[in-house]
């Protein structure tokens, strides 16, 4: 199962200036997929030699800038500077409306054509607890981050888990199983965040054998400095690092 390429363009916290925003890039098949879109992505994107036209869907997680405000820039180049390209768009039901009612129709509600919906920049695709792209089933899960916040993690069963932002998941390595890597939110700086999971809270919650299958993503900028914290662990991704699975 090597046909599948994960990397992510940004592994940081929204607060990071040097590792960019935790965006997720797939790529199959001759196409890729992003899982979120964040206010860095289309930097990353451009450091990695890829720009807008290259990206052929987008999944969102959840609607903080650090995962959704590069939607903007995707969707007015694609339709204005890439011929009318429409990204496939994968939203959770109950994500989409905090996703264009209170983000970025304030933006994106007018243009120079009038007045837009969500469509007219994507193919925008309802997810129901699953969604196929490339003829991979991936599945969604609910995850606790912010409170009145829907958000959700995604996975590629027997590939990966990637949590996106999320505190500790309870009963969380039956819902990874047998996954190859597990890429999961990490808060480094300290013992308590009320937004995302801290690794002592993670020693905590999950057992030694499954810490050392856990790589760490969204941290901040002095992740060194913590790197002696972080041996239970099977590691962080450094930004670009690819996996095959």
């Amino acid at each position: 199962m090597s046909d599948l390429k994960l990397q992510f363009i940004g592994a940081g916290d929204s607060e990071a200036m040097r590792f960019y925003n935790t965006n997720l890039l797939l790529e199959h098949a001759g196409q890729r997929l992003l899982i979120d879109c964040g206010w860095t992505a289309k930097q990353a994107l451009h450091d990695m030699g890829l720009g807008i036209p290259d990206i052929h869907a987008i999944f969102i997680t959840h609607v903080h800038g650090d995962h959704v405000f590069g939607l903007e820039r995707f969707g007015f180049e694609s339709r204005y500077v890439h011929d009318g390209y429409r990204i496939k768009l994968f939203v959770p039901e109950s994500v989409l409306p905090f996703l264009w009612d209170e983000c970025l129709k304030g933006s994106m509600g007018y243009s120079s054509d009038g007045e837009n919906t969500l469509n007219d920049f994507f193919e925008v695709c309802i997810v129901h607890d699953t969604f196929v792209w490339q003829g991979l089933n991936f599945t969604t899960f609910p995850t606790t981050h912010t409170y009145g916040k829907p958000s959700f993690g995604v996975r590629l069963p027997h590939r990966f888990t990637f949590t996106s932002d999320t505190n500790v998941i309870e009963d969380f390595a039956s819902l990874v199983e047998d996954d190859l890597y597990i890429f999961h939110d990490s808060y480094v700086a300290g013992d308590f965040h009320p937004a995302h999971a801290t690794v002592e809270e993670m020693r905590d919650a999950y057992a030694p054998a499954l810490l050392k299958r856990i790589y760490l993503v969204h941290y901040d900028d002095a992740i060194i400095e913590h790197q002696s914290r972080l041996q239970d662990f099977a590691g962080w991704v450094r930004q670009g690092e690819p996996f095959q699975c």
